[in-house]
């Protein structure tokens, strides 16, 4: 049986880094160190798994079987340290603790504002590190350990997260003014697959979702403009040059200053349920795990 691996952080850090990067000379310029260096660390964690961790060629580097292990693991437990880091600094004169927060456009648009200004209230020396993404993005943010909480839509996969309830929000759809459709008390998508579509960016889980249940209906979206926000999605149905659908309380606000008319969706799915997601719940740091329970606590 082999010795158990000594595993130093350095070592460990510097592999990700060529794991990520592609190459040792860029893992060696981001940790300012040299490159006979990296090569050694990562020759000795080589040496004490007793397998190749990379293969290298002269267009860089990238992972065997066992890097990939090795990195997935690596980077839990950088995360891990940089957590204990934070809670240690915590109890330092002056230190604050930082959340890291993922959320997709609907939960930051429409939940997010609110909860972070009630929270400050209590907890004035926590800061926030907040980066917007699609849900699939997040999910993956969560996993690698980049982030502390993501906030997506249930209906991505998320094997492996932590996940509790949050928020709900309801679907609508946005046209012209003036559009024949602009009177009617409700639509279902049947009413809307004759008409040109805008929709979101690759990636989006509102679009994905929107386009499944156009081919379940038997006909695909034509889809006439692909856009990256949902004021843009405003905008462009205002401008007459189509149809969207967008969540309610980021359409309804503004239809008078948009010009745009918001109706309902009337479909079984357009409510959609978000969750609140984390790797691992015991390793949050002080910060972190407050926040979360503050959410948990002010989820309906």
């Amino acid at each position: 049986m082999k010795a158990r691996a000594d595993l130093g952080l350095t070592s460990l850090r510097l592999f990700e880094a060529a794991v990520r990067l592609g190459s040792l000379s860029a893992a060696s310029s981001e940790a300012n160190i040299a490159i006979s260096a990296v090569s050694r660390r990562i020759a000795d964690l080589e040496q004490q798994f007793g397998t190749r961790l990379l293969h290298r060629d002269v267009r860089g580097v990238e992972p065997t079987p066992a890097g990939q292990i090795l990195v997935t693991h690596a980077r839990n437990l950088l995360r891990l340290a940089e957590r204990v880091s934070e809670d240690m600094a915590q109890f330092s004169d002056g230190a604050r603790g930082l959340v890291r927060v993922a959320a997709n456009p609907s939960a930051v648009n429409q939940f997010l504002p609110d909860l972070f200004s009630r929270f400050r209230e209590a907890a004035p020396e926590i800061r926030f590190e907040v980066r917007e993404g699609v849900s699939g993005d997040i999910v993956r943010e969560v996993l690698e350990g980049h982030v502390d909480i993501g906030i997506f839509a249930a209906s991505v996969p998320h094997e492996g997260v932590q996940a509790f309830p949050f928020r709900a929000d309801s679907l609508c759809v946005v046209a012209p003014a003036g559009h024949r459709l602009a009177g009617a008390g409700a639509l279902t998508l049947r009413d809307l697959l004759e008409e040109p579509h805008i929709g979101l960016e690759d990636g989006s889980s509102l679009f994905a979702q929107v386009c499944q249940r156009a081919e379940e209906a038997g006909r695909p979206l034509t889809v006439a403009f692909r856009v990256r926000s949902f004021e843009a999605v405003r905008r462009m149905a205002a401008a007459g040059l189509g149809v969207g659908i967008l969540p309610q309380a980021v359409a309804a606000p503004y239809a008078a200053v948009d010009g745009i008319a918001v109706i309902p969706l009337s479909e079984d799915w357009s409510r959609r349920p978000f969750l609140l997601g984390v790797r691992e719940r015991s390793a949050l740091s002080a910060s972190a795990e407050a926040f979360l329970a503050y959410l948990i606590g002010a989820t309906p």
